[in-house]
């Protein structure tokens, strides 16, 4: 039975993992790796701890259950449901969270179940995500007492994040800021807090310039080892393996997507009728460029978005898609295509994200 494929290379992201963690240690920084991409995938959690990450995130608790088994810690990367809390206490032994009800009910749960949970404190430096917002400095260090004083549950460190919902960059003043914060949060309670994971892999950039705050021990990251970019300056890092592509793409050969041709001919670049919306109510404008050869592939936007699909071969031009079909101008390409052949493309972050979701696209590992 056809599907099209995510060929995913386990050697270079094992690799890539070694050297970010190594890069990050000349910082003083532990890496909890993040895993979320790949879906709970257990072959890319397993290269996370040969590269010697030994604290695996998921947003996803069902997606903890996939590789809760290979001994790693654990880690919920998404705010936890107060629904979920029986599944989160099972196969997490820590989350992130900001809200004292779920702290709560997370401690009583986590008492039930034998064990203790460890609890990453949010707290949102201006991102607008999730967190309890900095200025609010007494109920920050009321919440830290409070998980201090419960049973089941302890305290893993504090956390913020920036870049993901309100685009704020980390910088050396955001993070400073946090620091300060942390001590005075340390100085009222008389406790020395472990650690403070002061954003994700876009917080790299400031050791990449030399520019690290020194005290902030700890990242949460995923894009960093998987694709080589340094997302700020969108700039590659020679250290790790990486596309040969313009960054701008953002995509790398780790991962490709391989589908076939359905269809190969040549025809008119403009419809022909009156235009009115496509499959997914947008309408469209074409530029006449004549007749032109095209192939059709057998993957969709209900598969992977074309628009985060970049061809392996530099000749072709991704045209759009439907839900089951991709449409790929193949005229400047030597190669002359047939029903059966196979294209490749290299993927970026969403496109990896949904290919690895779908239920439409096969997993192939290759670790070379």
């Amino acid at each position: 039975m056809y599907q099209p494929q995510l060929i995913i290379n386990l050697c270079k992201l094992r690799e890539n993992t070694v050297i970010e963690k190594g890069l990050l240690a000349k910082s003083g920084v532990e890496v909890m790796g993040v895993n979320k991409v790949f879906d709970g995938c257990r072959e890319t959690a397993q290269a996370l701890m040969d590269g010697g990450i030994e604290v695996i995130a998921e947003s996803r608790t069902y997606n903890l259950a996939k590789i809760k088994s290979l001994g790693c810690t654990t880690c919920l990367l998404r705010s936890p449901c107060l629904s979920e809390l029986p599944d989160v206490v099972r196969y997490a032994d820590l989350s992130l969270n900001s809200e004292p009800s779920v702290i709560r009910a997370l401690s009583a749960e986590a008492v039930r179940q034998g064990k203790v949970h460890g609890v990453l404190l949010m707290v949102d430096m201006g991102d607008l995500r999730e967190g309890i917002w900095f200025e609010e400095e007494t109920r920050i260090i009321d919440t830290v007492r409070l998980i201090e004083s419960l049973p089941g549950v302890s305290l893993y460190g504090l956390g913020t994040n920036f870049n993901c919902y309100g685009t704020v960059m980390p910088s050396v003043k955001n993070g400073q800021d946090f620091l300060a914060l942390s001590q005075r949060v340390e100085q009222a309670l008389g406790i020395k807090i472990r650690r403070l994971s002061a954003g994700n892999c876009t917080s790299f950039h400031l050791i990449d310039k030399g520019l690290w705050p020194a005290g902030l021990n700890h990242l949460r990251i995923g894009g960093l080892h998987q694709f080589g970019i340094e997302y700020v300056d969108m700039k590659y890092l020679d250290a790790f393996y990486h596309s040969k592509k313009p960054v701008e793409h953002a995509c790398s050969d780790l991962y490709r997507l391989r589908a076939e041709v359905i269809e190969a001919n040549a025809k008119p670049t403009v419809p022909v009728g009156e235009l009115g919306v496509d499959a997914f109510l947008q309408p469209k404008q074409f530029e006449d460029h004549g007749t032109r050869r095209r192939v059709l592939l057998a993957f969709g936007r209900q598969d992977v978005p074309a628009e985060s699909c970049t061809p392996e071969d530099d000749a072709m031009h991704l045209l759009g898609q439907t839900s089951d079909h991709t449409l790929v101008d193949v005229e400047d390409c030597q190669r002359v295509f047939q029903p059966g052949d196979i294209v490749e493309f290299e993927l970026d972050y969403t496109a990896l994200l949904m290919a690895s979701q779908t239920n439409g696209v096969q997993k192939v590992f290759i670790d070379e």
